[in-house]
């Protein structure tokens, strides 16, 4: 079944002093991309939550953010990040001279901006974070996997009527096309009519204008390409993998097919399903767009 590309999810792990909440949200891309927020104590196993999500996800755009609330204990590291401290100040010197301020630079303001003083687990509570954040990570997955399969779902029964709707167009193009010749060649036997017979020649202009016409507006190979993309379609929606490529290359084949049988046919009916089913197309494209 086919997924969307649109999903959130969320997943929380608690254990001794500590909490880990993942939380994922994914949107339409042509490729796939990620943004990920990792605290810096997790900076070590960020190659592992990609190779994690990349099982899961193939395609969109995807943002993480990983948040992990502790208490100060025992259990706990406390530092001072002084590189950091250092460039704080550094800063903070540059615009005092820029602008001139005669304010001094005090630690308060220093301790004040984020991540000048970091807590981590010990070494030994290490990886209990980390099997905890990927324990976060796989719940938050299995979530974002489950909301967009729904999503998928109910595109999957909107593609589906418009699949319906098509086959019935081409159900009624196909009727409408002896109707268009037989209108054509009785228009052509009353101008026809008007001219002067000479030598019986008459019936044989007119079957041969017929035969010229009825060529013309051959568009049966067209219906049948057509109906053979629908099938095609259909199956690539109950595919497993990656269909969303797929799915806009035949949605493209469709759309360049009913315009040449609009190109060919100069009946209202049949240029009136033509239409109808370039808008059905359409809609199909865009849906495809938010299609894994």
């Amino acid at each position: 079944m086919i997924k969307s590309m649109t999903g959130f999810g969320k997943g929380v792990v608690n254990f001794k002093d500590a909490r880990i909440s993942v939380e994922l949200k994914t949107f339409n891309h042509k490729f796939f991309e990620h943004s990920l927020k990792l605290p810096q104590n997790l900076q070590l196993i960020e190659e592992q939550v990609k190779k994690e999500i990349r099982k899961k996800v193939r395609r969109g755009k995807l943002y993480l953010w990983v948040n992990c609330e502790t208490t100060y204990d025992k259990s706990l590291d406390i530092k001072l990040d002084e590189k950091r401290l250092k460039r704080y100040y550094g800063l903070l010197k540059q615009a005092k001279k820029k602008f001139n301020l005669k304010d001094d630079i005090t630690l308060n303001q220093l301790l004040s901006f984020p991540e000048v003083i970091v807590s981590e687990p010990k070494k030994e509570n290490k990886k209990i974070l980390w099997r905890s954040t990927l324990n976060a990570l796989e719940k938050a997955l299995s979530n974002l996997i489950k909301m967009r399969r729904k999503e998928g779902a109910a595109l999957n029964k909107d593609l589906l009527l418009r699949l319906r709707n098509i086959a019935k167009s081409v159900v009624k193009i196909k009727s409408f096309l002896p109707k268009e010749i037989n209108k054509y060649k009785q228009n052509l036997k009353r101008k026809v009519g008007k001219v002067k017979d000479e030598n019986g020649m008459r019936r044989e202009r007119i079957n041969a204008e017929v035969a010229i016409f009825a060529r013309s507006c051959d568009i049966a190979e067209e219906l049948t390409r057509i109906s053979a993309h629908l099938v095609n379609f259909k199956s690539t929606l109950r595919s497993t993998n990656e269909v969303g490529k797929m799915l806009d290359f035949i949605a493209q084949e469709l759309h360049r097919e009913i315009n040449t049988v609009g190109a060919k046919s100069s009946d209202f009916q049949i240029s009136k399903e033509v239409i109808f089913v370039k808008g059905e197309i359409e809609k199909i494209r865009e849906q495809v767009q938010n299609i894994e």
